[in-house]
C-alpha cells in the first residue's frame, strides 16, 4: 500500500518536471547568420552542453524569447537646441516654449555632475569647463517627461 501511495504521489513530479521552459535575462547579445550558420548567442546564457570537434568549439544555452522594457517616462515634447556639441566651456539649452524643470548631467560611470533648475525659463547656460574631458548625458526633465541628450565635453 505504501508502494501505491508512493507512486502515485510522485508520477504527476516525473511528468510536470519539464514544463518550466528555461531562460536567461541579459543585458547584450546579437544574432549572425552566414547562409548555412544561423547563431543567437547571449552575455550571461548559462551553459547546457558543449560540443567540439577538431576546428569547432559550440556551447549551447537558453534562449530568451521575449524582453520587453516599460517605463512610465515619456519623451518631452518640446523642440529643444542644444549647442555646441561638442562644448568645451558653456553648454546653451534653448526649448521652444517655458517650462519648470530640472536639469541634470551625468558622466559615463552615471555620477551626476551638474545640476541646475528651469523656473518658467526656455533657455539656460550650463558651465562644462570645471569637467573632464569625455562624454556626459544631459537629462532635461519636466512634468514627468524626459529628453536625454549626449554631449561631448572637449578640451
Amino acid at each position: 500500500m505504501k508502494k501505491l501511495l508512493l507512486i502515485l504521489f510522485c508520477l504527476p513530479l516525473i511528468g510536470f518536471g519539464q514544463i518550466t521552459s528555461p531562460s536567461v535575462i541579459s543585458s547584450s547579445g546579437n544574432y549572425y547568420n552566414n547562409g548555412g550558420v544561423n547563431m543567437d548567442y547571449t552575455l550571461g546564457e548559462i551553459v547546457v552542453e558543449t560540443q567540439t570537434n577538431t576546428t569547432t568549439i559550440l556551447t549551447q544555452g537558453f534562449h530568451q524569447d521575449n524582453l520587453s522594457v516599460h517605463t512610465l517616462t515619456h519623451n518631452l515634447n518640446i523642440k529643444t537646441k542644444v549647442y555646441p556639441n561638442p562644448t568645451s566651456n558653456i553648454l546653451i539649452i534653448e526649448l521652444d516654449k517655458n517650462i519648470d524643470g530640472e536639469l541634470l548631467v551625468y558622466d559615463t560611470n552615471g555620477k551626476l555632475v551638474i545640476t541646475d533648475k528651469l523656473v518658467d525659463q526656455k533657455q539656460k547656460q550650463l558651465n562644462f569647463s570645471s569637467l573632464k574631458q569625455g562624454n556626459y548625458f544631459l537629462h532635461i526633465n519636466g512634468a514627468n517627461r524626459k529628453s536625454v541628450y549626449q554631449i561631448n565635453k572637449s578640451k
